[in-house]
């Protein structure tokens, strides 16, 4: 327990005002509307989450290019993938070929 408070009262000391230290497991939002990924590129780090919610009247899919993921977005509920390696993620939609995202995963 006391290196807990310690590392928090460190951190605190060492990073610049404003900026907060992320935990792995926090999560992205991409919300998809007017056929769109909004935002089109979100990055995280490796153990978060993305997370989809379909806004549109019809359902997607979060569907990567290099076969990581391939989700699911219905209008009912959200939909989520857990990042667990590097590198940058290129999707898109299986039933609308023009809708696109990028996933950045850093370390």
């Amino acid at each position: 327990m006391r290196n807990i408070a310690l590392n928090a009262v460190f951190s605190s000391l060492v990073l610049p005002a404003g900026v907060t230290r992320a935990s792995a497991g926090e999560a992205a939002s991409v919300v998809i509307a007017d056929l769109d990924f909004k935002p089109s590129v979100v990055t995280v780090r490796i153990g978060d989450t993305v997370t989809w919610t379909n806004k549109d009247f019809v359902e997607h899919t979060a569907t990567s290019r290099d076969g990581a993921f391939d989700i699911a977005t219905p209008t009912s509920k959200p939909a989520h993938w857990r990042a667990q390696k590097p590198g940058d993620f290129a999707y898109y939609c299986r039933l609308h070929p023009n809708m696109t995202g990028t996933i950045r995963v850093m370390r």
